[in-house]
């Protein structure tokens, strides 16, 4: 199978809204990305590629014919869009391409895309440097993130990142005034917003609704009654109406989430010697699913759902 065929390039007009002057429409602008063909005569790409659009056509590589789209799903949060064509011949003879798995540390990938500095399809290489949550540009939210030394550049958003023929994530910003330092949506979280939309609405991600702090100072241990052997993180609030509401209190500490153990600086062990933000586990959840945890109150350590 030639990935290549499946890789589309997206063509956007934009209006962007002006927070200053909320009365007041910017100038029409256009822009390009990239994206891939997934099952479902679907395209990929990041939702940063399509906000604020006003037109949108899309080309596969080796095609000279763009065919008009239309946006389907949008998730800001994990910034990822799925769009379709109207016109079914536009996916004629195109195989879509397969969600992977969270890759390893190490393990190479190729980044497709159409990149500013030329018109044609761009493959570079590189490798998976590490992976845990960063701050997504677009929402401004921690998610979980893979960083790729592989580059990264305007034009390259909404591009997919293969192994073996399979996505693994999506190319979706890059750290400036740095050297090599790419980011992408890695496959859970692309799987998350696939299955969050199979019912035609998009959900979100989940929150417990707290606000917490470490303890890894040992007075502060020892004044909540944490044993040497034990660790995890101090609620300091509760938001109202959250789904944590009657169920946590100010000063419980949340010992482990899905029987993983929090440590004291707030991160789980979510693979072999990889560590990350306790709420993986909540973002790893749908909305309105059920989330086990280990919380030690007035002393007594109670299982919560």
């Amino acid at each position: 199978m030639d990935e290549r065929n499946s890789i589309v390039k997206i063509y956007t007009v934009k209006v962007d809204s002006s927070y200053n002057d909320p009365w007041r429409m910017n100038a029409a602008v256009s822009g390009s990305g990239s994206g891939c063909v997934i099952k479902g005569n679907r395209i990929l790409t990041n939702a940063h590629v399509v906000s604020d659009q006003t037109y949108l056509e899309v080309r596969l590589y080796g095609k000279s014919e763009k065919y008009p789209a239309r946006v389907l799903a949008v998730s800001h949060e994990s910034d990822l869009a799925i769009l379709t064509v109207e016109d079914l011949s536009f996916f004629e003879n195109v195989k879509p391409l397969k969600i992977g798995k969270l890759p390893d540390i190490q393990q190479d990938v190729a980044v497709y895309g159409f990149p500013a500095g030329g018109d044609t399809l761009s493959v570079t290489k590189g490798v998976i440097s590490r992976i845990e949550h960063q701050e997504y540009v677009h929402s401004q939210i921690k998610l979980l993130a893979a960083h790729i030394d592989a580059p990264i550049n305007p034009g390259n958003s909404g591009g997919p990142v293969i192994i073996n023929n399979q996505i693994v994530g999506i190319a979706m910003q890059a750290l400036r005034d740095s050297q090599s330092i790419g980011y992408m949506v890695p496959a859970p979280i692309i799987n998350h917003f696939l299955n969050d939309i199979k019912d035609g609405n998009y959900d979100g991600f989940p929150e417990l609704g707290i606000v917490y702090q470490k303890i890894e100072n040992k007075a502060l241990k020892k004044k909540y009654g944490l044993s040497d052997d034990l660790s995890g993180v101090l609620i300091t609030f509760v938001c109202p109406g959250s789904s944590s509401e009657g169920k946590l209190q100010i000063d419980d500490v949340i010992l482990s989430i899905e029987n993983n153990d929090i440590s004291g600086d707030g991160t789980i062990e979510f693979r072999h010697n990889e560590r990350t933000p306790f709420y993986y586990f909540v973002q790893e959840k749908q909305i309105g699913e059920k989330i086990n945890l280990n919380v030690l109150h007035n002393s007594k350590i109670n299982t919560i759902q």
